[in-house]
């Protein structure tokens, strides 16, 4: 045993750790080695996980045991998840598409029951315009809200509509209907957000020549950003949450024939589905329970990993939580009743494969476990790790930071380790108790609960903090536990593992405090979500028209960038906008706002106006259809910048923001003037004018609770309303609108029209 004990000296241990974090930086860097990469990082773990057992495990007394145990039984289900994950990451199948030489006749199921038509209009809109034999396929509207309104959608787009008499079963049993009343050789399926490309059926029912594939699977890509993208404001640094599974897993998945079918923008051979009973309706994740079982009944799945659809992530926390919930619930409910290790017919491998999913799930209570642990020492004075900052930082902290990189290179960059702890650690008290739940009662039956997609964000109460609550307990114990410990540090209170629980409770509070701020909604201005893109757009007036280039778009306007400013008189403009291939669609128009960006781009954002139900078809088309848009390669944030941006959530969080709504252009116009308020009249100093409004500094500490008056400068008089103020103890800021001209109109149009 001398030589373990030699081998974990830090004489031995600091050099050996530089060496192979040294190695893995450079493998990485070079793009090369991931399998090298993998082996390495695994073997600091277990290089860690093995000194945590050895040296430092508290045997004091029992609790000191029992919390010690606790904590380290955490620990070995974090090194069974990364075994797990090394196991799909090893060696991904990248498949092509594969072009049909007979095209097999196929049945587009969209699931429905309460969503917008809006959305519906957009999916259908995809699935009724593929580049595939119109007479060899057809699109069927599954309606579980009993509708009439979706029934007329359907039928103004030569779809099928089919209506059942009740909602047993949810999903799983619409889906089960809507087969007893077709007969396509191959079913593909879209939730009502999914938006097809039009080459999603050509590039995927060619896979199905071979008679054993019963599944083909595409990534399931969002258009809109999730709940921490959006609320945190770091869009640009953080890739989708999803994005690790479906971009990197599946097609790990794929290399042992244990890809599943995921619920959306995937098909399934209906010979499968009739053979095993049609989709499983025992559990609530109706997808991979019945991808199990066509597993075990012989047959093959394939993953394409080619983004072909196009979908809305949950817009709220609260959504997001309840979509976490039912899929946890759904992989307990399948480890008790259906556990992939006594299923017959399944492979070893694939065996693997769906415990993996089932144990990603479990993640809940090992963190709430590793978020609590520092309080016992900090507040209690039992120590869970015993040990000091040199050990861990040479153990732990050699494979933290090989974890790092080693995440950023086998994810291709979708994925940061300590985004996954922030991750994990927003959902993990709701998913401790979906899963004790289940487990105590995994026969019970569950409801379904459906995830709202494009609906516009409701006020939020009681139902979202309900799930955050718990983490604003855990904070303030923190905060509890932390300053008693600052205190007993610096009096010098001789504990045990003060130092180590100090560090280790501050990082668990941010964690912590940027799930919180994950959870405070940043509000949604649009019903809809603007998509973005760049397609190249002339804007035309009665007497001007610009080249420019469209920022984002949807079916009610677009944002746009000229090289110019535009007169908003209040009457309409028409905007030519030209698709990838060549497309050109010509719409009327309303500015709604500009915005100057630089002193050669003006952004304007249009509101579309009188569009026919053609032109609406051909926008969605335009916007959705082509798949090289998705496909386009991302840019990968590094460590640092992804690392760095967690902290500045912070100040993300607390920055003052106004987003610009104005029609015209404001420009820097310094002049003294008066305002008149009734009998009150005031001094200040003109700051920026435009033709339709115009703000004002005005000196001193002023109560300024009129609305509407009168402003008077140098040879002009303006009435106005005011929009906006601000207020400190030495100025007042104040936006007012200009309601008329009662003196100078033409000039002052001249005026701040030639000065934009």
């Amino acid at each position: 045993m001398n030589w373990i004990h030699d081998f974990y000296d830090s004489s031995v241990a600091i050099p050996l750790s530089l060496i192979v974090l040294a190695a893995i930086s450079l493998l990485s860097w070079r793009k090369q080695g991931r399998q090298i990469i993998l082996v390495l990082t695994l073997l600091l773990y277990t290089r860690y996980l093995v000194w945590r057992g050895l040296y430092t495990l508290n045997t004091a007394d029992w609790s000191s045991l029992l919390v010690s145990w606790t904590v380290y039984t955490a620990e070995l289900y974090a090194f069974i998840q990364i075994l797990l994950f090394a196991y799909h990451a090893w060696s991904p199948l990248e498949r092509r598409a594969v072009q049909p030489t007979s095209y097999l006749t196929v049945d587009i199921f969209v699931t429905v029951v309460h969503e917008p038509l809006e959305i519906l209009r957009r999916t259908l809109i995809g699935c009724t315009n593929q580049k595939y034999p119109q007479d060899r396929y057809r699109v069927y509207v599954l309606d579980d809200g009993q509708r009439d309104e979706v029934q007329r959608l359907a039928a103004s787009l030569n779809c099928e509509y089919i209506r059942r008499p009740n909602r047993l079963h949810a999903k799983a049993g619409n889906l089960n209907h809507a087969l007893q009343h077709t007969n396509g050789e191959i079913i593909a399926i879209f939730d009502v957000d999914h938006v097809p490309t039009k080459d999603f059926l050509y590039d995927t029912v060619g896979l199905f020549h071979d008679e054993k594939v019963a599944i083909v699977q595409t990534p399931h890509h969002f258009y809109n950003p999730d709940i921490f993208q959006k609320n945190l404001q770091i869009e640009g640094v953080l890739k989708n949450e999803q994005a690790l599974f479906y971009r990197v897993l599946q097609s790990g998945r794929d290399r042992h024939n244990s890809a599943f079918f995921a619920g959306s923008c995937g098909l399934l051979r209906r010979r499968a589905l009739e053979e095993i009973g049609g989709f499983r309706t025992e559990t609530v994740t109706e997808d991979i329970h019945t991808s199990m079982v066509i597993h075990a009944k012989g047959y093959r799945s394939c993953y394409l990993n080619k983004i072909l659809a196009a979908g809305l992530m949950p817009e709220t926390f609260e959504r997001t939580m309840k979509q976490r919930i039912r899929w946890a619930t759904g992989h307990v409910q399948i480890l008790f009743r259906f556990n992939p290790f006594t299923m017959r017919g399944l492979s070893l491998a694939q065996r693997f494969g769906y415990f993996a999913s089932i144990f990603y799930f479990l993640h809940g209570i090992p963190r709430v476990i590793c978020l609590v642990a520092p309080l016992f020492t900090l507040l209690f004075g039992v120590v869970p790790v015993a040990a000091d900052v040199p050990s861990i930082v040479s153990f732990f902290g050699s494979y933290y930071l090989a974890t790092l990189v080693m995440l950023r290179t086998v994810s291709r960059g979708t994925r940061n380790a300590f985004w996954s702890d922030i991750y994990e650690t927003a959902d993990c008290v709701a998913l401790s108790g979906a899963t004790l739940k289940t487990a105590i009662q995994p026969r019970k039956p569950r409801p379904f609960v459906i995830t709202p997609k494009g609906i516009a964000q409701e006020k939020q109460g009681a139902a979202r903090f309900k799930y955050i609550i718990p983490h604003v307990v855990i904070m303030g114990l923190l905060i509890a536990g932390l300053v008693t410990g600052v205190r007993l540090w610096l009096t010098q209170v001789p504990v045990p593992g003060l130092t180590v629980s100090l560090f280790w409770g501050g990082v668990n509070l941010i964690l912590v405090s940027v799930a919180i701020l994950a959870a405070a909604e940043v509000p949604e201005w649009r019903a809809f979500f603007r998509i973005k893109r760049r397609l190249s757009c002339d804007v035309a007036t009665s007497d001007r028209q610009l080249h420019g280039i469209v920022v984002d778009i949807n079916e009610t306007g677009a944002c746009v960038r000229l090289p110019g400013q535009l007169q908003a008189d209040g009457k309409s403009l028409l905007c030519t906008i030209k698709g990838l291939r060549g497309e050109r669609l010509t719409l009327r128009a309303r500015i709604c706002r500009q915005h100057r960006l630089s002193p050669r781009v003006v952004e304007i954002g249009l509101k579309f106006e009188d569009i026919e139900e053609k032109q609406t078809e051909a926008l969605i088309a335009l916007t959705f259809s082509d798949s090289s848009v998705w496909n386009q390669p991302d840019v990968e944030p590094g460590i640092v910048r992804s690392f760095w941006s967690v902290f500045r959530v912070f100040q993300k969080i607390v920055a003052k923001s106004r987003t610009s709504h104005r029609r015209h252009v404001r420009i820097p116009y310094q002049q003294n003037c008066r305002l008149v308020f009734r009998d009150r009249i005031l001094t200040g100093k003109l700051e920026q004018i435009s033709q339709a409004g115009l703000s004002v500094h005005i000196p001193g500490t002023v109560d300024l609770v009129d609305v509407k008056g009168m402003l008077y400068v140098g040879a002009f008089s303006l009435r106005i309303r005011r929009t906006w103020i601000t207020q400190s103890h030495e100025m007042v800021q104040a936006g007012f609108t200009i309601e008329g001209i009662e003196k100078g109109a033409d000039r002052w149009c001249e005026l701040t029209a030639r000065a934009a």
